[in-house]
């Protein structure tokens, strides 16, 4: 399933926060229960538990607004607590969406702005999803109005009878001392709630009403399209609430609830004006966009376990065995892959000794692997004293390779470390496969810097000239081209000048050709 992720992410979930905190706040403003600082405190801490998780927000508010239900009747207070809770198990998922969708269904209803809602459902939510929530958005605005006693709730045919069964006229003495719940609990009727659901006028409406609203997103759902022409996309959705809107007339007329002209006129300009300007703003404010992904997976690996990569080998010679073709099209890519390797390693192992040695890698990998996820690479352990990293951009690589030199170099300098702890960098382009993580596996790219990297010295950092020409970066040196073993083609190489005054230095191990 291809994952998406919207621009703006962190402005999204403040105005996310700031839309639970003030449906709260309406909520309970309309249900007379809490004193009005209470109120405000509970707005307050709704926006901010909506911060860090819009799940827990979501809990909050159903659990925040059934108390006073609880005290207008005990029962539908338990059933709105059951069906709630129950129901944001599902509202909740992606970032509470759904709930989000349902809450502002809730609003939109009073503003008349019904159609446009459900037509964003689908929208927001895609078709499925989006049929289904603004289903059940439909069905518990309509509960809410049998039970409040109401003939109609906007353009929304409810059938309710009057006075209704819930009255929030006030509050009950020492609200907040929770003395009315016993009372409550002893004028309990079960059987009045029950008559008061079956009591509707007009069965078939309340019926029709859902399928109508869930039609409304599955049109929405058409015109989420990462990719495809924004205007599109504002287009569409106004054209579906503009078919919401006559087909919920068409159906009301037919049934024998047809509201006022006015009504219906406010209620289409009212939804066209909402669906068109979330969805603008959903389209130039917070495009979606497909998150790049070299290979399915089902869970996310820590960053640089060492176990987790060879879950990942063995994952992938799996793969190779049984799915030949899923491999090359969806592991196999085109990356720059940059490798390192810790000059005269065994040497530095007989000095120091293998336990302060083995603290020397720790403490190089810790210093490294942060430097390549920082500029956009994909970096594990080799399983020795070197790194293999990944990188789409070629700059991104040659600029990690320069700091990386930087920072060992300072580091070495902190601590006194020994001279033979240096580290050589070799970088090429090509084919490679990747696993789980978008990390190097396999591939021409990964054996062809490998066999840069054994041309450089500690220190340095050598490059295939193509990928250098593609970074722009100025300070290098050109060695020309090598003759490299198991490399086909000569490679031209070129040194990475990453301090102010280096000089080049002198490749004797192969000869150019």
């Amino acid at each position: 399933m291809t994952k998406y992720t919207r621009a703006n992410a962190r402005t999204l979930d403040w105005i996310r926060a700031a839309f639970l905190a003030t449906f709260i706040a309406v909520a309970l403003v309309v249900m007379p229960f809490f004193p009005t600082p209470l109120i405000v405190a509970l707005a307050l801490a709704t926006g901010a538990i909506a911060l860090f998780s819009p799940s827990l927000a979501a809990l909050f508010v159903v659990i925040v607004a059934g108390i006073p239900v609880l005290a207008a009747d005990f029962v539908v207070g338990i059933l709105f607590l059951i069906v709630g809770l129950a129901a944001t198990q599902y509202l909740t998922a992606n970032r509470a969406e759904g709930f989000l969708v349902i809450a502002a269904a809730v609003l939109a209803v009073v503003l008349h702005a019904e159609w446009g809602v459900a037509v964003l459902a689908g929208y927001l939510l895609g078709s499925a999803s989006g049929a289904v929530t603004a289903a059940i958005a439909c069905v518990l605005i309509e509960t809410a109005g049998l039970l409040l006693g109401v003939d109609a709730i906007g353009t929304l045919s409810v059938g309710g009878t009057s006075p209704g069964f819930l009255a929030f006229a006030s509050a009950p003495d020492a609200a907040l001392g929770f003395g009315w719940l016993g009372s409550a609990v002893a004028a309990a009727e079960p059987g009045r709630v029950l008559d008061a659901l079956l009591g509707a006028r007009n069965a078939v409406l309340l019926a029709v009403q859902p399928l109508i609203w869930a039609g409304g997103a599955i049109i929405g759902g058409l015109f989420r399209r990462p990719g495809a022409p924004r205007i599109r996309a504002v287009v569409g959705v106004g054209v579906g609430v503009l078919a919401v809107g006559a087909v919920s007339s068409a159906a009301l007329a037919a049934l024998g609830h047809t509201p006022a002209a006015g009504l219906l006129a406010l209620t289409a300009g009212a939804s066209l004006l909402a669906g068109v300007a979330v969805t603008a703003a959903s389209e130039w404010l917070f495009p979606r966009s497909a998150i790049p992904t070299a290979a399915p997976a089902t869970a996310t690996p820590p960053t640089h376990g060492l176990r987790t990569e060879d879950a990942d080998v063995d994952e992938l010679l799996g793969l190779i065995a049984s799915a030949e073709d899923e491999l090359a099209t969806k592991h196999t890519t085109e990356a720059v892959v940059l490798i390192t390797d810790m000059k005269s390693f065994s040497r530095m192992t007989e000095e120091v000794g293998s336990v302060e040695s083995a603290k020397i890698v720790q403490r190089h990998r810790d210093l490294l692997l942060p430097l390549i996820d920082r500029h956009g690479g994909a970096g594990k352990s080799t399983g020795g004293d070197g790194l293999v990293a990944a990188f789409g951009d070629p700059a991104d690589a040659i600029a990690a390779a320069a700091e990386m030199q930087r920072r060992l170099t300072a580091f070495a300098e902190e601590h006194e470390l020994p001279a033979t702890v240096a580290v050589r960098i070799g970088i090429a382009r090509g084919e490679v496969v990747l696993d789980r993580g978008g990390r190097p596996f396999l591939g021409a790219a990964l054996n062809l810097a490998a066999r840069v990297m054994d041309l450089a010295d500690g220190g340095r950092v050598l490059a295939e000239k193509s990928v250098w020409a593609a970074s722009g970066y100025e300070r290098c040196h050109d060695h020309g081209a090598f003759r490299l073993k198991n490399i086909r083609r000569p490679v031209e190489v070129v040194e990475i000048l990453w301090a102010e005054g280096m000089e080049p230095m002198t490749i004797t191990r192969d000869e150019p050709s």
